[in-house]
């Protein structure tokens, strides 16, 4: 009897574990384009109504070659933009700050403060957390913390599909330090874009 009972069993958790791996399939993407749809009864449309269709089109693929944007994995200079997963996101720029009237830089740092453009190209709203979703590194992998001052308008909130936020983040660094970078992630999603700070 004990030996049936231990082959029902390991049949069932056969079963079971077959159901489960076969139902671990991938989701198709989030972000999909659009489907083209044929041109169908063009031959009765007005040609000059299909003329202006076709310019912002034209208009829309020529600001778009325009724009240099780097890959995920290519690091990128100040003023580059990468495509994050849908999250597009520009370095505009960089500055140092010596810190408001309540918090300045201890002696020998100085603030870098991160100037950035996060467009949201995905169909959900997009969470930007200037604590969480960037850091900055240098050569030596030491991780600086932002500081909250008045100084800068920081770079947190939610981007509605479609839409933008800019802001700022500063990191407080030591001067003259070498090889920075600075990186945004999402820990639910595969690999870091990541801009070189000089």
């Amino acid at each position: 009897m004990n030996k049936k009972v231990m082959l029902v069993a390991a049949v069932l958790l056969s079963m079971l574990l077959t159901a489960a791996c076969s139902n671990d399939q991938a989701d198709p993407p989030a972000e999909t384009p659009p489907a083209v749809v044929g041109n169908e009864g063009a031959d009765e449309k007005d040609p000059s109504a299909e003329e202006s269709s076709t310019e912002p089109i034209q208009e829309d693929k020529e600001s778009t070659a325009n724009t240099d944007v780097k890959p995920i994995g290519e690091p990128a200079a100040v003023g580059d933009t990468v495509d994050y997963h849908g999250a597009v996101i520009t370095l505009n720029s960089v500055r140092d700050s010596e810190g408001d009237e309540y918090l300045k830089p201890q002696a020998g740092h100085t603030f870098k403060v991160v100037e950035l453009t996060v467009k949201n190209n995905g169909q959900e709203p997009l969470v930007i957390s200037s604590a969480l979703s960037f850091s900055l590194t240098d050569s030596s992998d030491l991780n600086y913390t932002v500081p909250i001052t008045d100084d800068v308008k920081m770079l947190d909130g939610t981007v509605a599909p479609g839409g933008e936020l800019k802001g700022e983040i500063p990191y407080e660094v030591k001067q003259g330090v070498q090889g920075l970078q600075l990186s945004y992630g999402d820990p639910m999603k595969e690999g870091r874009a990541i801009w070189t700070v000089e």
